[in-house]
This record gives structure tokens, C-alpha cells and sequence, in this order.
């Protein structure tokens, strides 16, 4: 279980499940919306983002979840700087589809659920050792609902604050008053290279190994 806070990282995109936030988030607000200016948190701190990646036992998922939800996330944010924790499932729908065939990676299967882990801390080590302390004490009940070879905790600290739409909409209307981008109203040229997104776009571009055309 140690090395649950160390694996690697892994590319999905998701479906809200469920969240939980700790007393000091305001009610009614969004966990995401609890960070300041430049990657720091509401009390003054730096901002980590802890994901961890897993699937469950098949055919075990309404146990996994009630784990999760009800013992495992709960205790990890109990006490310390964890300050929110909410959880997804991986959608039916993906930006970039899934490489198969006899060259895709050993690991190329997408994990089926994300936790992710808000934690605000000047000491991200001590964070780091006091939960290996707390996953290892009784009250962190194992579950067989879980395949724990599918567990991969990539941690990450925040580079600045979110980004809203309004502000997207000034910053690149400033981009383009400077002649670095078009604007909106400018249509695509017909054969636009381009990332393929969406299930539709399987077969072409990195997501396959194919180069867009």
C-alpha cells in the first residue's frame, strides 16, 4: 500500500460519480472553486491534487463504490490537510479513443474510476507520510470490491488558479486583438490537421499510432 501514493499517472476523461468537501469548503460551493490565485490554496497554502486511479472486481461494483464513498474517502479526508475529495467514473464517451490491436500498451485498459484528492500543505512530505500512516491503521477496511493491481495515485501541484470561461473569453479576445490567433468567426480550411476527438475519430491520428491526414 505504500506505493499507492507513488504509481504512475494515467490519461482518462470522466463522469462525475460523487464528492464529498471538508467543513471549510462554503455550502453550495464547488470543491474546484475552493483554491486562490497562483496554485494556493483558501487557507494561504500550496495547492496538490492527489488522483487515484482504479477499477473494481467484476461484477463487484455497487460494493466498491459503497467502500469508497462510505469508509475509504472519508478516512483520508478526516484529518490533516486533505481538504476535498471527489469521485468519478470513466465516461462512454472519450476525447481520444483507446489504442487497440497487437501494438497498443500492456497497460493501455482505462481505469473505470478516479478519486481526486484536494490537499493544501506547505509540507507535502509530511502529507505524504501521514497518509501512509492512516491507510495502514484498521479504521482504512480493505475491500475485495477493489483490484488493487489497478491502483496508480499520480500526485500534482497545482501551477496556477482555475480558469473560467469568462476569463478564457477576455484572454483570447485580447490574443486575437494582438494578431496571434484568428478570430472565432473564422472557419476551418477543409483538411485542418488536427487531434482526433471523440469515439467516432478511432483509427486516426496519435490515439492509434496512425498520423492525422
Amino acid at each position: 500500500m505504500r506505493g499507492y501514493l507513488t504509481a504512475l499517472a494515467a490519461a482518462v476523461s470522466l463522469g462525475a460519480l460523487a464528492g464529498y468537501a471538508s467543513a471549510d469548503t462554503p455550502p453550495g460551493a464547488s470543491a474546484v472553486e475552493a483554491s486562490g490565485p497562483s496554485g494556493i490554496g483558501p487557507h494561504g497554502k500550496k495547492l496538490y491534487y492527489f488522483m487515484v486511479f482504479a477499477s473494481a472486481t467484476p461484477g463487484q461494483d455497487e460494493e466498491f463504490n459503497r467502500w469508497y464513498d462510505r469508509i475509504h474517502a472519508p478516512v483520508m479526508i478526516e484529518t490533516g490537510d486533505f481538504i476535498w475529495a471527489q469521485r468519478f467514473k470513466l465516461s462512454a464517451e472519450q476525447f481520444v479513443p483507446e489504442r487497440l490491436g497487437k501494438d497498443a500498451p500492456a497497460e493501455s485498459s482505462r481505469r473505470q474510476y478516479l478519486v481526486i484528492f484536494a490537499v493544501e500543505t506547505d509540507d507535502i512530505k509530511k502529507v505524504i507520510a501521514d497518509a501512509n500512516r492512516r491507510l495502514a491503521l484498521p479504521r482504512n477496511v480493505s475491500s475485495k470490491a477493489i483490484q488493487y493491481g489497478t491502483l496508480q495515485g499520480p500526485l500534482y501541484e497545482a501551477l496556477g488558479p482555475q480558469i473560467t470561461q469568462k476569463q478564457a473569453q477576455a484572454m483570447l479576445a485580447e490574443e486575437t486583438a494582438a494578431g496571434r490567433v484568428p478570430g472565432p468567426d473564422v472557419p476551418a480550411p477543409p483538411k485542418k490537421k488536427s487531434f482526433p476527438i471523440g469515439n467516432d475519430a478511432a483509427g486516426t491520428g496519435p490515439a492509434s499510432g496512425t498520423p492525422p491526414q
